[in-house]
């Protein structure tokens, strides 16, 4: 357990120090300006994250939605715009078990249905929703997790466990 925590640390840090990253800019700045690591700063934000999506408003509702929107609908665009005139990889094969790597493309497709999904029951069932106890921080949490830069995120959880597993039944 320790060792998986270990490791996915050093994949979140390997995240924050990634050049390609649209928040790379954005952490060097803040850790050469406060002298406090990249991680600890990521921490400290995620958790004052949390404090603001715990009573579950409006305005909670509406930070949960735009954070599970705006690093996915970049790393979506930023997989077409690297797709142009290549052909699409994992298209012509379909693996058949979990321990086979998700395609990128599966992942972000993943994601979206999921967002798609979970918009739609909050439009049905909204009020209801906001009674629910740390909804909004569950919900965000949950697609941070999806949307996560890793390769074991829960986009390709979902994909391997449920997507597959339900299209490949009637086959």
């Amino acid at each position: 357990m320790a060792e998986y925590a270990l490791s996915s640390l050093n994949e979140i840090d390997a995240a924050l120090r990634d050049t390609a990253k649209p928040w790379h800019s954005l952490f060097a700045w803040a850790e050469e300006r406060s002298g406090i690591s990249r991680l600890k700063l990521f921490f400290g934000i995620v958790c004052a994250t949390c404090m603001f999506l715990i009573p579950g408003s409006m305005s909670a509702m509406l930070v949960s939605d735009v954070l599970g929107f705006a690093y996915p609908a970049y790393a979506t665009i930023v997989l077409m715009m690297d797709s142009v005139g290549q052909l699409p990889s994992g298209v012509a094969s379909s693996p058949t078990n979990g321990s086979e790597s998700v395609s990128p493309a599966n992942r972000w497709f993943t994601y979206w249905l999921l967002l798609a999904a979970t918009l739609t029951v909050q439009q049905l069932c909204g009020g209801l929703l906001r009674l629910v106890p740390f909804y909004c921080l569950m919900k965000t949490a949950f697609f941070a997790w999806c949307a996560a830069p890793i390769e074991a995120n829960g986009a390709a959880y979902v994909y391997v466990v449920v997507v597959r597993r339900f299209f490949n039944q009637g086959r």
